[in-house]
């Protein structure tokens, strides 16, 4: 089992016909677990999965905008990471994630 932190950055309009606040909870269905989960801030959340870190971030991406949404998830245990959307940086981003692989 592991525990993941994900960050997020859901992006304030309507994408295919979902309002903001229906991607938001649409990520928030797609991690929460019965097992461990905790977001009392606004774009972080802590889950515990007992998928890989690939499979767990594909998980928590579906529905969410491509073009409009980041995510990133993380294990901090190995450092594992995974992540959707525009990120303009990703170099930078993997240079704090040996393997940072592109969310599926």
């Amino acid at each position: 089992m592991s525990t993941y932190c994900i960050t997020f950055r859901i992006a304030d309009k309507t994408v295919n016909g979902k309002s903001y606040s229906e991607r938001y909870q649409q990520l928030v269905d797609n991690v929460y677990t019965d097992q461990g989960y905790w977001d009392e801030t606004t774009s972080f959340i802590l889950v515990t999965s007992n998928l890989s870190t690939p499979a767990f971030a594909a998980q928590a991406c579906k529905g969410l905008s491509v073009k409009d949404d980041i995510v990133v998830v993380f294990d901090p245990s190995d450092m594992s990471a995974s992540y959707f959307g525009p990120i303009k940086h990703p170099v930078e981003l993997g240079s704090f994630f040996a393997g940072l692989k592109k969310a599926a």
